[in-house]
């Protein structure tokens, strides 16, 4: 099912909305707008938090896909960005699963300690 996701964007003080697939309870799957990505940028699939916070980018929407059902497991994604960011040594392990087990890029900010 598609829904409405607002994205958080440093570049611009209004918040970009774009079309998303929930995978799983509280992940977003959708394609960074065009006008937002760099020349050339052709990671431009997103996995993301319902919160608007971007957690991977990858080249292929399935890959973006598989990674949400590979995370899903390790937390409630419903869950508010502060209480994620609060679970002791979540953002290391969603590090190891995006960086070891998935051809995306890690996008988490802030950055986990140890990869």
């Amino acid at each position: 099912m598609s829904v409405t996701h607002e994205i958080q964007v440093t570049k611009t003080a209004t918040p970009a909305l774009v079309q998303a697939e929930e995978p799983a309870p509280g992940l977003r799957v959708y394609v960074y707008p065009e006008e937002l990505r760099k020349a050339g940028e052709y990671y431009i699939w997103r996995l993301g938090h319902h919160s608007g916070l971007q957690i991977a980018k990858f080249e292929q929407r399935s890959e973006a896909e598989a990674a949400a059902e590979m995370i899903a497991p390790l937390t409630d994604w419903t869950r508010s960005a502060a209480e994620l960011r609060a679970t002791e040594g979540l953002g290391d392990r969603v590090a190891v699963r995006i960086t070891y087990d998935t051809v995306g890029i890690l996008s988490l900010n802030p950055q986990p300690l140890a990869v």
